[in-house]
């Protein structure tokens, strides 16, 4: 008899624990009462993330960039004639280009400018004649 009722008690107990419990009252599920047909105010339909341009062939863009970035900065401008840019670390020269395969050919063939200077050629050849009068 006591195994019946420790039982009993056992089921209840899970039985309140697994059903979920009903709320009193007028506005619960399942209340009766006048239904208007009238919808309510609709929910506001969540705002589309703006579309974040990528750059048209990254992976080679990032390629290019990879392998100048010693001596330049490369970035990619949207929006732009020319988006694919070069900044050289050294001398702050920019250069930009429409396509990344150019921007590569570019970069390979940059020569930095003589730091020689106009005003220091006559001093130079002061020093050095024999190379200046080999031009």
């Amino acid at each position: 008899m006591r195994f019946f009722s420790l039982l009993a008690l056992a089921s209840v107990l899970l039985m309140a624990a697994v059903m979920p419990a009903r709320r009193a009252g007028r506005h619960c599920a399942g209340a009766s009462g006048a239904v208007s047909g009238v919808p309510g105010p609709q929910p506001v339909p969540a705002r589309q993330a703006r579309v974040v341009p990528r750059i048209p062939d990254y992976p080679r863009f990032a390629e290019v960039a990879e392998s100048h970035s010693a001596l330049w900065e490369v970035t990619y401008r949207y929006g732009e004639a020319a988006p694919y840019s070069a900044r050289n670390r050294v001398t702050a020269h920019v250069l930009a280009v429409s396509d990344v395969e150019l921007l590569d050919h570019c970069l390979h063939v940059y020569e930095p400018p003589s730091p020689l200077r106009a005003y220091t050629a006559p001093r130079v050849r002061a020093y050095a004649p024999t190379q200046c009068q080999s031009r």
